[in-house]
């Protein structure tokens, strides 16, 4: 479990604990962006192994919720996100960490977290994209899409995207060290993509947060 109080250098040390670019970092980024209240109500949707809900839960004191087809722990709920099993107008913020890119009906999501976000809400999505062309990678790493192509899908959901950011060093980075160490070879081989292919596609990390649309 992760201890109270956390200072700048400690976010970066634990943030290599989590498998994502940047891991903490880019979350601390959205939550400033964001300002929720003590007490806020957060739904991390894709949670994996639930460590961003302990995190907003033991730094900020939010009341941190996550969802996964497979979660880890007991705590966590075991749902889809494209039928999250929470009421209307019941969060403040849901948030996507690398997980959006793997979500077989992104529009269904989209409208889920709608439905579920309170007036004001906000939506908080941190994955990969596409500098060059889009493209669809094996395993974990789901589908690439162009900025324009993201932002266009979460605006028709009824969205407003407040803010964009590139952290694409972030993932530079990571697979940086993971080629380090386990090769160019295997590297690609968990891609399922070519290196010419790879080139093209020029794959870059964002940060968005968007605010719900209440004219809509």
């Amino acid at each position: 479990m992760l201890i109270l109080p956390y200072r700048m250098e400690e976010v970066k040390k634990i943030s290599y604990m989590v498998n994502r670019p940047g891991g903490f970092l880019i979350t601390e980024k959205a939550l400033q962006i964001c300002s929720f209240q003590k007490g806020a109500e957060i739904l991390d949707l894709g949670c994996g192994s639930g460590a961003t809900v302990d995190y907003l839960t033991q730094k900020y004191g939010y009341k941190a919720f996550g969802l996964d087809l497979n979660p880890v722990e007991n705590n966590l709920t075991k749902a889809s996100a494209e039928e999250i099993p929470f009421s209307d107008n019941s969060m403040d913020g849901i948030m996507m960490e690398c997980s959006f890119s793997v979500m077989n009906d992104q529009e269904t999501v989209l409208k889920e977290c709608y439905r579920v976000l309170r007036k004001d809400g906000r939506l908080i999505i941190s994955d990969m994209y596409a500098h060059g062309e889009a493209a669809r990678l094996k395993g974990c790493m789901g589908r690439i899409d162009i900025k324009e192509d993201i932002t266009n899908i979460i605006e028709r959901n009824g969205f407003t995207v407040s803010f964009f950011e590139d952290f694409s060093h972030h993932l530079q980075t990571m697979w940086g060290q993971m080629i380090f160490e386990k090769g160019v070879k295997s590297f690609y081989c968990s891609l399922g993509i070519s290196p010419e292919d790879l080139k093209r596609v020029k794959c870059g990390y964002y940060l968005i947060v968007a605010e719900k649309n209440e004219s809509l």
